[in-house]
């Protein structure tokens, strides 16, 4: 215990307890709170103790010893501090390493990376973890923008309005044609670099197609495409085939039927049973909304839904021509599996759906909406179905 005074009822402390106190309050890594606790005493107190050693109430003199157990709570209270800032300090290490990704990254992109990320750890942590100087970052900081980081700044305004238009689905090269559409100037490797730096990336998924041995081994006709020349005018081609889709606990089916001159989706059904009515009800769509003329090439793959008669039956009253895959060869049919993985990728990979109406409603948006007047094509020199259909 400190030593006391007991003239009085109330507890009085000497004056060379009182500046000692007042002395440690005032180190560094010290606080009122914590001092006071181990002296035990109020920090009101010992506050009012700081405010009379300022005003020069107090001799100024310094004791040899200090009492042995107020000495000894301090030093615990000490280490318990350190202990906790460096756990605190480990703990923001490790989350600025997964953040970090800046091996054998430049002196700029450091600073970009401090700016990032200065609200949540603070400029000190970030430079020292990234071994640059705090000097260095600010002069950085406060340094008048370039005329090209203005027009990076102007640029990744338009990108982001381009990548936000088609609902985070274009990567860079659809991104670079949109603006080139739009009247703007730049290269593409640039507006590649943009995105990256700034977490913009298309939606992709890989899609796997198993072939069976039954359907190998089953009869099939001729692939008429492989001698076929390329089609100059819509109607002259079209191309169909299924794929499935996992909605909850059981999977629908998709059948589209895709003209092959301008990749656009002629017709397109949503169902829960795959047969030979629900692929001739998707044809029956595509002849109602084309009306082609005799002797059109109808590719598919080598599925039993389009071998069966009643399919047959239904292309020899159009007058159609039907080719189909050779064995194992998937690719025979490129562009119809190619929009499939678009879909996929651009809007079944990151919705769920709980209901066949609301998935029905979605894809109905895609293809109607985006996919055939919106979404840029690489295959038609970066323009739409629709579009390039009306300037051929």
């Amino acid at each position: 215990m400190p030593e006391m005074i007991t003239g009085k009822k109330t507890q009085q402390y000497s004056t060379e307890f009182k500046v000692k106190a007042v002395e440690w309050s005032h180190q560094a890594h010290r606080s009122v709170k914590g001092v006071a606790e181990a002296l035990d005493i109020h920090p009101f107190m010992l506050s009012r103790w700081r405010k009379e050693y300022r005003e020069g109430k107090f001799a100024m003199k310094r004791v040899k010893k200090a009492p042995a157990k107020a000495k000894q709570q301090i030093k615990e209270q000490d280490e318990i501090n350190r202990l906790k800032r460096q756990v605190a300090e480990l703990q923001e290490e490790n989350d600025i390493l997964k953040k970090s990704t800046l091996s054998g990254r430049g002196t700029t992109e450091a600073f970009r990376f401090v700016w990032k990320h200065r609200q949540q750890h603070g400029v000190k942590a970030l430079c020292r973890h990234l071994n640059v100087s705090r000097s260095g970052y600010y002069a950085w900081a406060n340094r008048k923008p370039s005329q090209r980081a203005s027009e990076n700044a102007d640029l990744l305004l338009k990108i982001r309005r381009t990548y936000n238009a088609s609902g985070g689905r274009y990567g860079s090269p659809r991104v670079y044609q949109a603006l080139r559409r739009e009247g703007v100037e730049v290269g593409e490797n640039r507006v590649a670099r943009l995105m990256r730096e700034w977490g913009m990336k298309a939606r992709v998924t890989r899609v796997y197609r198993q072939m069976t041995k039954r359907r190998d081994a089953a009869k099939t006709l001729p692939n008429y495409r492989l001698d076929a020349p390329r089609p100059e005018t819509i109607n002259q081609h079209w191309s169909s085939d299924v794929t499935y889709i996992k909605l909850g606990r059981k999977y629908v089916f998709l059948a589209v039927v895709l003209d092959l001159f301008s990749r656009r989706i002629v017709s397109w059904r949503l169902g829960e049973n795959l047969n030979a009515d629900f692929s001739r009800a998707t044809l029956r769509d595509a002849f109602k909304a084309r009306k082609p003329a005799p002797g059109l090439l109808f590719h598919t793959d080598r599925g039993i839904e389009y071998r069966a008669h009643k399919t047959q039956a239904l292309l020899k009253q159009h007058q159609l021509r039907h080719s189909m895959n050779r064995p194992g060869q998937c690719t025979d049919n490129a562009e119809v599996e190619s929009f499939f993985k678009t879909l996929k990728g651009e809007l079944l990979e990151a919705t769920s759906f709980v209901t066949l109406r609301q998935l029905r409603r979605y894809i109905n948006d895609y293809i109607e909406g985006f996919y055939n007047r919106q979404r840029l094509h690489s295959g038609l020199g970066y323009r739409t179905p629709l579009e390039f259909e009306e300037n051929n």
